[in-house]
């Protein structure tokens, strides 16, 4: 569907509407290659780690936990291309960025226990 809406219509010809389908399908198509990169790395970690590690991750990241960590991460590259459309985007505003995913991955840490 993304491919269709960035091959087919415009930003001026698709309307608000057809803006927030592409900021969605860009957060879903991040959302699923993350969760799936995060849990397959987790996995690859997990059976070359030593011995001793592996008491304390014994299969990896689960599915839940890599989509909890990957729908953070997702939503880096759709805040940066939003703030790039109503500005520039400087070295302040990647800190931001930074700070704020650091923060919710710290969360997602901290509830998932």
């Amino acid at each position: 569907m993304l491919f269709v809406l960035l091959t087919t219509t415009t930003p001026s010809t698709a309307g608000p509407l057809g803006i927030l389908s592409f900021f969605i399908c860009m957060y879903i198509a991040a959302l699923g290659v993350l969760t799936f990169l995060f849990q397959g790395a987790s996995l690859l970690l997990a059976k070359l780690s030593p011995m001793k590690r592996r008491k304390i991750i014994p299969g990896g990241l689960s599915l839940k936990k890599a989509y909890y960590y990957a729908s953070v991460l997702a939503l880096v590259p759709i805040m940066l291309l939003a703030m790039q459309s109503v500005g520039e985007i400087g070295m302040y505003q990647l800190l931001l960025v930074g700070f704020f995913t650091f923060i919710a991955w710290l969360y997602v840490a901290n509830r998932t226990g």
